[in-house]
């Protein structure tokens, strides 16, 4: 059996994986997304991932902060099966250093196969060439409004990353690292992910669709003043939970009227959102706190131990006991 598994280990093909930078690119968003692979190879012991930095015309890129990166090819020398391919961007205003070279080469990666990601600003790229229509994703809470304005086939979702198929975005920031630890789980290997968590000094993996309650209501606010009220609400009622009927009624808006504003703008329901805000802080219990399971099921509102980890596990795929035994999340 050593022997078998010596031998299967060997023979895992390396994946190529490339990063396309465009200037001004967020370096902290790019750093997060490279260096869990570099760590990849080595606590595996394997070339799991050749990654490759390629610019529009080959030339040095400089980050947001002016520091310039090489670049290894233009996207019209290379000749590489790729399996991955992240748009790198930072700061930019819809249309920016968006050209039809990039976007056609993005195109035909797509057709392809290859699975194509973007961090920070770098999903209103792959917007505009097409390949987030009816695609769950997410972009940087300061293009939010407009990504919607301009692409309203995507399904954006405000979370922190999203994995939809073979799409996959991060609004940037530390977010890449979750993206790409939760790609690394499922592509290669979950056991290997974790690890790669744990080298990394870091020990709260994030899921699909988390988000940053501040930035969660600022964005909300923008859109719908009601919504963000409901969504003030719920956060400060995670332990004596109201009704659905209860937060419209401080809203000043019939059930149907916000549960109508919940789908258009977060493409879920309101009990399903609120449900997700209390698993979300019964998770941050689980790892940074001293709280017993049940003593955190009756802070975040659950009426037994048995249906907190019902709701738990269907949220994360692993049981509350587990993740606080493990003293780490599984990546899904």
């Amino acid at each position: 059996m050593t022997n078998t598994s010596a031998a299967k280990k060997a023979v895992r093909p390396t994946q190529q994986v490339g990063f396309f930078l465009l200037p001004g690119f967020a370096l902290m968003g790019f750093s997060a997304a490279i260096d869990p692979l570099w760590a990849a190879n080595r606590l595996s012991g394997e070339k799991l991932f050749n990654c490759t930095l390629l610019s529009e015309t080959g030339a040095p890129v400089a980050s947001n902060n002016s520091i310039p990166i090489t670049a290894h090819y233009s996207i019209d020398q290379c000749d590489i099966n790729f399996d991955l391919v992240i748009v790198c961007a930072g700061f930019m205003k819809p249309n920016d250093k968006n050209s039809k070279i990039l976007q056609d080469w993005l195109r035909k990666l797509a057709r392809r196969g290859c699975t194509i990601g973007a961090i920070s600003t770098g999903p209103e790229i792959l917007a505009s060439a097409g390949l987030l229509d009816e695609v769950r994703c997410t972009i940087h809470w300061e293009n939010d409004e407009s990504f919607r304005e301009n692409h309203p086939s995507a399904i954006l979702t405000g979370g922190i990353f999203e994995i939809d198929r073979n799409r996959i975005t991060a609004a940037g920031g530390i977010a890449s690292l979750d993206l790409i630890l939760n790609w690394i789980s499922r592509s290669t290997d979950e056991t290997l992910a974790s690890a790669i968590a744990e080298q990394l000094i870091y020990d709260h993996l994030r899921n699909p669709g988390d988000f940053q309650p501040k930035i969660e209501i600022r964005q909300a606010r923008r859109r719908s003043p009601k919504m963000a009220k409901a969504i003030e609400i719920m956060l400060a009622n995670i332990e004596d939970i109201k009704t659905s009927a209860q937060i419209a009624e401080q809203v000043g808006l019939s059930l149907r009227q916000l549960e109508r504003l919940f789908q258009k703008y977060r493409d879920t329901t309101l009990h399903r959102y609120y449900l997700n805000i209390r698993l979300q802080r019964a998770r941050h219990l689980i790892y940074h706190s001293g709280l017993s399971l049940l003593e955190i099921s009756v802070a975040t509102g659950f009426s037994s131990q048995s249906h907190f980890s019902r709701c738990y596990g269907d949220r994360y795929k692993s049981k509350p006991s587990t993740d606080r035994q493990l003293g780490e999340v599984a990546v899904y």
